[in-house]
């Protein structure tokens, strides 16, 4: 059996307040991610908070022991059986890989964090200890600080950008046979994932790779809109294998008897419903029973109309958002 899941790449540009993480975790869960690779933390070493969000239920920290600039975190749904079997983590909080079963199918996840500077021979050093490291399926994200494309993945109307760089870093890639999954769904497409103010440019920094060999696994890819942070995260629909889809429990949404409209509407439908099943050939037993099949029918159709109307405007707000 196969599931599917989302993998996010995302700059999140500190997680020390827990008003910060309570909104990127209750953003993550909105948009469905099942594998969050989470950049610039600000997680020192000896100041990493204990993190215990009821949907994320594992987390893996590579702090910083220096610098409050830095530091990844990978975070992984509940609903998502992955059992760690071994990582490696940077000593200066730039990087984290990490290895482990996910039903019956090995995958390696790592998280990247380049520097400002010299990204170049920093990327091809941990891309090399990244591929010696990873088994199984191989999933690598996050912020190179480093456009792969200039021409593509950067635009200004002042400044130019020098490509040498990004050229060593596309070879070293091509050579390891990574793809950037978001060029490969969007040959032709321009995006990107951060603006600098200061400088008035576009750049696509953050990125997911796959091995070209296992690019069928990849179902579709997105940049997001910049709310949260100064960047936009990336979304990767990925397929699991071996992995049966998480049975599912319906449970009343309290808030929908708020309603007092809604309220009437459900006490009509019953009275309506008794009356019409008031015969004595029925039992009080299975009248009872039934009744409860049919006020649920009612609260899922109320509560897939509430939720189908929240999502269109917030698809709508965040569309908006990404025009502008």
């Amino acid at each position: 059996m196969i599931a599917e899941t989302t993998v996010c790449s995302f700059n999140v540009k500190g997680l020390n307040t827990p008003e910060k993480r309570s909104q990127v975790c209750h953003y993550l869960q909105k948009n469905t991610v099942g594998i969050a690779l989470l950049q610039e933390t600000h997680f020192g070493l000896q100041h990493v908070p204990r993190l215990s969000h009821y949907v994320y239920s594992q987390w893996y920290h590579s702090p910083s022991p220096s610098s409050a600039s830095k530091g990844v975190s990978v975070a992984i749904h509940r609903n998502l059986p992955f059992t760690l079997c071994s990582s490696q983590l940077d000593p200066e909080g730039r990087y984290l890989f990490i290895k482990g079963t996910i039903g019956s199918q090995m995958y390696t996840i790592g998280n990247i964090y380049a520097p400002n500077a010299h990204q170049a021979e920093w990327l091809t050093d941990t891309i090399d200890k990244f591929l010696a490291f990873a088994e199984g399926c191989i999933v690598l994200g996050g912020d190179i600080n480093l456009p792969l494309e200039p021409s593509r993945d950067f635009f200004s109307l002042s400044r130019s950008i020098a490509i040498g760089k990004s050229r060593k870093v596309a070879q070293k890639l091509q050579s390891s046979a990574l793809a950037d999954t978001w060029r490969s769904f969007h040959p032709n497409e321009r995006d990107y994932s951060f603006f600098s103010n200061l400088h008035q440019t576009y750049h696509r920094l953050d990125y997911l790779f796959v091995p070209s060999n296992q690019l069928h696994l990849c179902k579709s890819v997105k940049i997001g809109s910049i709310t949260l942070s100064d960047h936009a995260p990336v979304f990767l629909g990925y397929s699991l294998q071996g992995v049966p889809k998480p049975a599912t429990r319906w449970r009343l949404n309290c808030t929908l008897s708020d309603d007092a409209s809604q309220v009437q509407r459900m006490t009509d439908s019953l009275s309506e419903y008794f009356t019409l099943n008031s015969s004595a050939e029925i039992s009080n037993g299975i009248r009872w029973e039934a009744h409860k099949s049919m006020i649920r029918g009612h609260f899922i159709a109320l509560g897939t109309h509430v939720n189908r109307t929240r999502q269109e405007k917030t698809r709508s707000l965040y569309a908006r958002i990404h025009e502008l």
